[in-house]
């Protein structure tokens, strides 16, 4: 900003009495200073104010056990010790906490992926009410629909399971091939079992069911950790 030198404002004044050019001075003076003045802001009055060594030890605490009840699966946000809760208090004294809206975003991934894994052990009421938890949280996560249409999409599937416990080498390969036989594009499969070798080998012998029929695609299947070994069909409509 140009600033006028102080000569020129007392030229600029009028020559008359001296008692009426101190006022005029005065007022030249401040209307110019005005512009370069920068209006000072209480930090106590802002959105952002600093943390006190108090609240900074608050907000660590909470942190801290928030990441352990996280890691424990405590997330139900009306008990005082689960993750939710904590997350939100410490958020609530800090605003700016990344690490508890990181530690939200987490809670609401884990919440899919619970309900994710009650849809295709056959829980729908439970994929719904676990993702209406994580809506709760953050409605607007990119996982939430598409969680939901695929729980959507197992309520109105055709399922069909054989469990491999007990069935010898020429009945598990009848059994695979009744689940490959006529299946569309829109059936995909799921492999429990009780060890990752083990899915590994069954989701082999799916292919291999495959190729037999004459289907020239590879099966669409998720596997998971769980007993007894089963082989599941799920064809949407």
């Amino acid at each position: 900003m140009r600033r006028n030198n102080p000569e020129v404002i007392a030229r600029a004044t009028s020559s008359g009495a001296a008692s009426a050019r101190r006022p005029v001075a005065t007022t030249v003076m401040l209307f110019l200073l005005w512009g370069c003045v920068s209006v000072s802001v209480d930090p106590t009055t802002s959105s952002s104010r600093p943390l006190s060594a108090e609240e900074k030890n608050q907000v660590e605490s909470l942190l801290v056990r928030a990441e352990k009840a996280l890691a424990s699966d405590l997330l139900d946000v009306s008990k005082p010790d689960s993750a939710t809760y904590l997350y939100q208090r410490a958020l609530s004294l800090d605003p700016n906490s990344a690490e508890a809206e990181r530690g939200l975003e987490q809670i609401v991934e884990r919440y899919v992926a619970l309900a994710l894994t009650a849809a295709r052990q056959g829980n729908s009421d439970l994929a719904r009410d676990l993702l209406t938890r994580s809506r709760a949280i953050d409605p607007e996560h990119l996982s939430v629909g598409p969680t939901l249409e695929f729980i959507n999409a197992i309520d109105t599937s055709q399922q069909e399971s054989v469990i491999i416990r007990g069935l010898t080498p020429s009945a598990l390969t009848d059994a695979i091939d009744n689940l490959v036989r006529n299946a569309g594009a829109a059936c995909r499969y799921r492999i429990s079992a009780a060890n990752d070798g083990r899915a590994r080998e069954l989701y082999r012998m799916l292919r291999e069911g495959f190729a037999r029929n004459n289907i020239n695609r590879r099966p669409r299947a998720a596997t998971e950790i769980s007993t007894p070994d089963r082989l599941e069909r799920i064809c949407t409509q």
